[in-house]
């Protein structure tokens, strides 16, 4: 019986992972060189498994042609130090190239707003490089489409 409710569960959990995969800015993670994605799920989002980052939130959004990428960081110590740099990329011939970035720091949470004057029809992205306590993660944002 017990083996039955486990694999119910199984399949409930990847039903609403695909089902509530609907989001525009899903994130992504880059954790021992595989990229995965963070997907969604009734808001709730998941995360890789980091001994010293609670929570790496990437995200970009756009009022006219005018982009807003920002991150957001938290350490799970809160005297936890976090480094790092928000890259605004854009993908253009087939792949992403870097278009301008900013440094962020910060103790137990970070947080990093910018803006940047975007061309129409150009697909942008966040990628944020960040080091807590010296566990190093990558992430990226959803793309955004000018």
């Amino acid at each position: 019986m017990k083996l039955k409710k486990t694999r119910v569960a199984s399949i409930a959990i990847a039903i609403a992972l695909v089902c509530g995969n609907s989001g525009l800015n899903d994130a992504y993670a880059m954790e021992s060189g595989k990229e995965r994605a963070l997907p969604m799920v009734n808001n709730y989002e998941i995360t890789p498994f980091w001994n010293e980052i609670s929570r790496i939130s990437p995200y970009i959004s756009a009022s006219g042609n005018t982009l807003y990428p920002e991150v957001s960081i938290s350490a799970k110590n809160s005297a936890g130090s976090i480094s790092g740099t928000m890259y605004l990329e854009k993908y253009t011939s087939g792949r992403w190239t870097n278009v301008t970035s900013w440094s962020l720091s910060g103790t137990g949470n970070a947080f990093l707003s910018k803006s940047y004057k975007g061309t129409s029809g150009t697909k942008y992205r966040v990628k944020v490089v960040v080091t807590v306590n010296g566990e190093k993660a990558t992430a990226y944002s959803g793309n955004y489409e000018l």
